[in-house]
C-alpha cells in the first residue's frame, strides 16, 4: 500500500524539497500551502504520481481539521505529518517587535503545527502507528540576536513534539524535530539575497565548521530518515542539520 506523507507548507522552499524526497522514494505526497495556488500546482505537476495541495490556513484549527478529515476518507491513512510551514517576518530585536506582530507569528507557527499534529493524532492513535516531525531551529541551543520571532514559536513546538513523543508512544506514534542551521533556501534565503549583505553570510559560514550553508535536499533527507522504518526506534528527539554550528 503506497504511503500517504502530509507536508504542511510544502510549497516552500525546503517544504518543496521534502515533498520532492518522499515523492522519489514512491509516498503519495500531499501538501497544504497558504496563498500561491500557482506555485502549489506547478509543485503537484513536477511531483506526479497522485500529489495532491490543498490551500489552508493552519492558523484555523477548524479548517486543518477538516483538510485532515478530508485526506483520510480521499487519500487514505496519513502515514507521515510534516510541519514545515511557518509565517514570514522581519529580523527585528525583541524591543522592536510589536505586540500584534508577535501574536501574528505564534498563532501562525506555534499554533499551526498544534493543530496540524492535534488533527493528525486524532486518526493516528486508533491506527496506532504514524509520524509527526517538525522543523525547528538550532537556535534554541544558542539564543540569537534579532530571531526571536523565529525561535520562540519553535521552542513551543519542540516541548509539544517531546510532550507528544512520551504520551503517544504507546500507541505506536512518533515525534521527531529537526532543527536547522542556516539553510540556504525558504526564509534564510530571502534574508541572505536581501536582508544581510556579504559581510554576514561571510561570518555565518566562517562560523560553521563544514564552512557552507545547508541546501533544502540536505533537509529532506534528514526528516526522510525519521520518518522512515531506519529511525523506527527514535522519537523525542531533535536532530540538528546546521553543518556544526551549535557546537
Amino acid at each position: 500500500m503506497t504511503r500517504i506523507t502530509l507536508v504542511a507548507g510544502g510549497s516552500g522552499g525546503i517544504g518543496s524539497a521534502i515533498c520532492r524526497e518522499f515523492a522519489a522514494q514512491g509516498d503519495r505526497v500531499v501538501f497544504t500551502y497558504h496563498s500561491n495556488a500557482a506555485k502549489a500546482a506547478a509543485l503537484v505537476a513536477e511531483l506526479g504520481g497522485g500529489a495532491r495541495a490543498i490551500g489552508v490556513d493552519l492558523a484555523d484549527a477548524d479548517a486543518v481539521r477538516a483538510a485532515i478529515d478530508a485526506i483520510e476518507h480521499d487519500e487514505g491513512p496519513i502515514a507521515n505529518a510534516v510541519y514545515a510551514a511557518g509565517p514570514a517576518f522581519e529580523m527585528r530585536y525583541a524591543a522592536q517587535i510589536s505586540p500584534a506582530e508577535w501574536a501574528r507569528v505564534m498563532a501562525v507557527d506555534g499554533n499551526g503545527c498544534f493543530n496540524l499534529f492535534h488533527a493528525a493524532l486524532a486518526h493516528m492513535k486508533p491506527r496506532k502507528a504514524g509520524n509527526l516531525l517538525a522543523l525547528s531551529t538550532c537556535a534554541l541551543k544558542q539564543p540569537p540576536k534579532a530571531d526571536l520571532l523565529s525561535a520562540a514559536p519553535k521552542a513551543a513546538i519542540d516541548m509539544l513534539v517531546k510532550v507528544i513523543a512520551k504520551e503517544e508512544g504507546r500507541n505506536g506514534i512518533r515525534a521527531n524535530t529537526v532543527e536547522l542551521g542556516f539553510i540556504n533556501a525558504g526564509l534564510a534565503a530571502h534574508h541572505i539575497a536581501h536582508t544581510w549583505g556579504p559581510e554576514l553570510v561571510e561570518q555565518i559560514v566562517k562560523n560553521t565548521p563544514l564552512r557552507r550553508l545547508g541546501e533544502a535536499q540536505e533537509v529532506a533527507k534528514a526528516v526522510a530518515f525519521l520518518c522512515s522504518d531506519n529511525a523506527a526506534f527514535i522519537t523525542g528527539q531533535a536532530l540538528a542539520v546546521d553543518g556544526g554550528a551549535q557546537l
